[in-house]
């Protein structure tokens, strides 16, 4: 049965976060706290008035549209592969995060560092954010500790990880070229470091779920391939074997 929306849902504003393209974007909000994010409003909705009292909360939820998810046949699947699964294990699409949804809408709880009121309306400072750069907002609510926290809630396939997977290194290169950046982008060794802790690489190539990458490492290949990653205005180069992620570069990013 069809159901007619009396007021059709339409973003408020757009996020601009650090994270250029979908690959490398922490999984979950809060893996990366230092990853930053901005939110700026739509002139319909950047009144003063409509954020009095937010700066009373440390964390907020942003609800938000998988923008770059959207299938152009509006095709969705009923099953999907979660990379906590190893991408080679199947759940039901309700029973994941997976952005490919029969309505591509996405949340994630972030902290709220500071409001700028400016001349255009007021901006949100953000960190801890795991959503891709120019994502469309839809709508803001604010975190209540004591509803929000379920202490007894139960996690299923998806329990929080013991440790941290990779030991994160930097080349002298990558070193020298983080030092000049450092006061244009503060806390940049964190973010970086925290992007890679959480294994940016394919699900189906770890070791934890999957023969591959053992194999692949077995026979030297691995250590060979050079990966990147689109931070806000370069590419950061990096690469892997086993559990140890070595920052080879930070290359400017092609316009």
């Amino acid at each position: 049965m069809a159901v007619h929306l009396e007021h059709p849902i339409a973003p408020i504003g757009v996020i601009h976060t650090c994270f250029k393209e979908k690959f490398g974007i922490p999984r979950q909000p809060n893996l990366a706290d230092k990853a930053p994010g901005m939110l700026e409003f739509f002139p319909e909705f950047a009144r003063p008035e409509a954020v009095r009292g937010l700066e009373q909360f440390s964390h907020i939820w942003l609800i938000f549209i998988f923008h770059k998810a959207l299938k152009k046949d509006g095709k969705w699947s009923a099953m999907v592969r979660p990379p906590r699964l190893g991408g080679n294990k199947k759940v039901g699409v309700f029973a994941s995060r997976s952005p490919f949804r029969p309505n591509p809408v996405g949340m994630s709880c972030v902290r709220l560092e500071e409001i700028d009121f400016t001349a255009k309306g007021p901006v949100l400072h953000l960190t801890g954010v795991d959503i891709l750069d120019q994502t469309p907002v839809l709508d803001i609510k604010p975190y209540l500790p004591y509803s929000d926290r379920l202490d007894t809630a139960q996690d299923g396939f998806a329990p929080a990880p013991e440790n941290r997977m990779c030991r994160i290194s930097f080349s002298k290169t990558a070193a020298a070229q983080i030092r000049k950046r450092e006061k244009q982008i503060p806390d940049l060794p964190a973010i970086i470091t925290q992007v890679l802790e959480n294994d940016p690489r394919p699900a189906y190539s770890n070791a934890r779920f999957s023969r591959i990458k053992e194999d692949a490492r077995k026979a030297g290949r691995d250590k060979d391939r050079v990966y990147g990653i689109r931070l806000f205005d370069f590419d950061l180069k990096w690469q892997a074997q086993g559990n140890k992620i070595q920052v080879l570069c930070l290359d400017p990013a092609p316009d």
